[in-house]
């Protein structure tokens, strides 16, 4: 849950009214509103739950009305679903604004911010906040640009893996628990707080990636485009051969491409990882090797038996 107070908080905000009961009041809706027509006094269409922001647009409304009226409409505007309203760009609030507030115990604050780039910024604060979230034991890392979750049991060395492929330049997210948000129907993956930028490496401990490979080897937040899920290398099991398996994964009940790789000593991981990603992404680009060679074989089959 996101309150009025966690917003205001998070961006500066100067509080004008507002009691302890009314700044603990949840934001439910992820957009803001311009009270333009509110302010003439319409309110047939005007979603109460949404946040409301006044810039140079609404004053200059505001500046051709009576206080009576203002101050009528206003209070209208002064809804308990409402969870407040933001007076911007160092504006100052007019008088019967403040009143109608301070009767009805509504959140009231100013900034200097402008309107237009903090109605952007609260939209993508509260997308992520009022997001569904889940969390993942995995690893995260940016591959070629692409966001790759790294799966696998405890013990299978997806941290080690993780190690190798920042040597090779990829970016670490998160190392053994991922945090995931369905961000406007795209899924975002993050490090929890306490972990950002470590890694474990069995028989070392942990290491802070930034300080011994440099900034640029991590990052905040990416999206998830892919997933690798390591095995355990088993001969008695059959092995993908020609790569038409098309394996997903289903989080916050969105799915994405994911492919099962083999571990053992012999192989290099990283590089096999980055094959995939690569495999993957000649995909999305309409090239898929395992059709192509299918498709090859079955015309060499054509062609021993004389046909056109």
């Amino acid at each position: 849950m996101v309150t009025i107070s966690d917003l205001a908080a998070h961006f500066g905000l100067k509080t004008l009214v507002g009691s302890a009961q009314a700044l603990n009041r949840p934001i439910t809706a992820i957009e803001t509103d311009r009270p333009g027509i509110e302010i003439l006094g319409f309110f047939k269409e005007h979603e109460f739950t949404r946040l409301s922001m006044i810039g140079n647009k609404e004053m200059s409304i505001i500046t051709g009305i009576d206080y009576d009226t203002l101050y009528r409409n206003f209070k209208t505007l002064c809804d308990p679903r409402c969870p407040g309203i933001i007076v911007c760009q160092g504006l100052k609030c007019p008088e019967a604004l403040l009143q109608a507030a301070k009767e009805m115990d509504e959140p009231l604050f100013s900034t200097t911010m402008g309107t237009s780039a903090l109605s952007y910024e609260i939209l993508e604060y509260l997308s992520y906040q009022l997001a569904p979230h889940t969390q993942l034991h995995a690893g995260l890392l940016e591959i070629y640009g692409e966001g790759v979750l790294i799966m696998g049991e405890s013990g299978i060395g997806k941290s080690e893996i993780a190690l190798d492929l920042i040597k090779r330049g990829h970016r670490l997210i998160a190392d053994d628990m991922v945090d995931i948000s369905l961000v406007r129907n795209t899924l975002m993956g993050r490090c929890p707080q306490v972990l950002q930028g470590m890694l474990e490496v069995r028989g070392i401990g942990v290491i802070d990636v930034a300080r011994m490979f440099g900034i640029n080897s991590m990052k905040n937040y990416t999206t998830i485009d892919f997933a690798v899920k390591l095995v355990p290398f088993d001969r008695s099991q059959p092995l993908e051969r020609l790569g038409v398996r098309n394996d997903q994964i289903e989080i916050l009940k969105v799915k994405k491409p994911m492919v099962e790789l083999p571990v053992s000593a012999a192989r290099s991981m990283a590089q096999i990882i980055e094959t995939a990603v690569t495999n993957t992404k000649l995909k999305n680009y309409g090239y898929d090797s395992a059709y192509e060679f299918q498709k090859r074989f079955i015309e060499l089959g054509r062609r021993a038996r004389g046909e056109n």
